[in-house]
């Protein structure tokens, strides 16, 4: 009898699974593989996300420090220097400079500048951010990755009375000198 118990015993040792077989062991990996693939192009696509905002928000803070540059002039009756506005590097309007900025140019910097940072191009006046991380960034006709920002003033005539029309400041904007596409 005791013989008996001990065969059925190893009987259903052996037939019993004690771990992975090949075939599932492949099947996992592969589910693994594929789930790792799907979250770091996720990854991949915040990390655009992440640097397209960085990217406004400076352009923002630029925006802010333009307007109360101006509306200090306009306080200080200085509303003729607002055009000189046009030909300044922004970055001298803001208490920090970006961490990411290159400095000032006399020509072309594109290729020499990092990808993810800004320069300020003395030729166009235009500041300028080179993209990093450009999977979604639609180049334009020059097939670049950059988006170039200028500083935009406009005027209203505003009619007289006596002698010719009066120019007034209608608005005042930071914004990228060409639309483009970011995701």
């Amino acid at each position: 009898m005791r013989h008996a118990l001990m065969s059925r015993n190893r009987g259903r040792a052996a037939a019993s699974p004690t771990g992975f077989t090949l075939f599932e062991l492949i099947v996992v990996v592969c589910i693994v593989s594929v789930m790792a693939a799907f979250l770091y192009n996720r990854l991949q696509v915040y990390q655009e996300g992440a640097e397209k905002a960085a990217m406004q928000q400076t352009a923002a803070a630029i925006k802010s420090a333009l307007q109360l540059r101006v509306a200090a002039y306009l306080i200080a009756g200085r509303d003729n220097q607002i055009e000189t506005l046009r030909l300044e590097n922004p970055v001298s309007w803001l208490q920090e400079k970006p961490q990411n900025y290159a400095g000032e140019f006399h020509a072309d910097a594109y290729a020499r500048i990092r990808p993810g940072s800004w320069y300020f191009d003395l030729a166009s006046r235009e500041f300028i951010y080179v993209v990093e991380l450009g999977d979604n960034f639609r180049p334009g006709p020059d097939a670049r990755k950059w988006v170039r920002y200028k500083v935009k003033i406009e005027y209203d005539e505003m009619p007289q009375r006596d002698g010719p029309p009066r120019k007034v400041l209608s608005a005042v904007g930071f914004a990228p000198d060409r639309p483009y596409v970011w995701f």
